[in-house]
């Protein structure tokens, strides 16, 4: 029976697809529920989200919320990297320089490394002199580096992925009043943020988000 389902198939490629594509309304729904819940829910959209090979289905944070489950919109791709990708020292040639920078170096036309409470303000768990990479590697350097580092470290890969036309969903202003609102609503350690009113997102959520922009 499954050889002869596998050869129908292979015989009509638009039965294939039908089929495919009619999965996809149902796995967009559950990730928009999952981000729906607020405050506690499961990090389950990693699994959920659709990755295309050239980039992954994205939207902006209330369009999770308010979306209908029968209407998907607009689609848009999005190619974010993420963290890890940002704070190797073989990628800095990708950092949109100006006006973030890796490092600082010295010399004719040379620059000072971007600080992070320079851009994002304060309340901040972070010093003055706490570089955007610095954030990025404070996965193998903070102990424990839970929350607020790994919302600080998927921001900052956010805000890089923003400014080199990786993620179109969001402005920079967007990535950066996430973050505020997450330190402002938690005293400078944890909070949330509302992407529509009355939802708020957890640390787990915001970072499930603003991961499911990046391949």
């Amino acid at each position: 029976m499954a050889d002869e389902l596998n050869k129908s198939q292979q015989s009509d490629p638009a039965a294939s697809q039908n089929s495919l594509a009619s999965s996809v309304p149902a796995r967009n729904s559950a990730r928009r529920r999952f981000l729906g819940r607020g405050l506690g829910a499961t990090p389950v959209l990693l699994t959920l989200v659709s990755r295309p090979a050239l980039g992954v289905v994205c939207t902006s944070p209330s369009g999770f919320v308010s979306m209908p489950t029968t209407n998907q919109g607009t689609p848009h791709t999005c190619i974010g990297r993420t963290p890890g990708y940002w704070k190797q020292d073989q990628k800095f040639f990708d950092w949109p320089s100006p006006p973030y920078y890796p490092v600082t170096t010295t010399g004719p036309g040379g620059h000072a490394a971007t600080t992070f409470n320079a851009v994002f303000g304060t309340p901040s768990p972070y010093n003055n002199s706490m570089t955007f990479l610095d954030v990025l590697r404070t996965e193998d350097s903070m102990a424990p580096n839970g929350p607020p580092h790994d919302v600080a470290r998927h921001i900052v890969a956010e805000l890089l992925n923003v400014q080199k036309g990786y993620v179109t969903v969001l402005t920079k202003t967007q990535v950066i009043n996430i973050w505020k609102s997450y330190m402002n609503t938690g005293g400078g350690t944890v909070g949330y943020f509302e992407p529509t009113a009355g939802v708020r997102w957890d640390h787990t959520a915001i970072v499930a988000y603003l991961t499911s922009t990046m391949i």
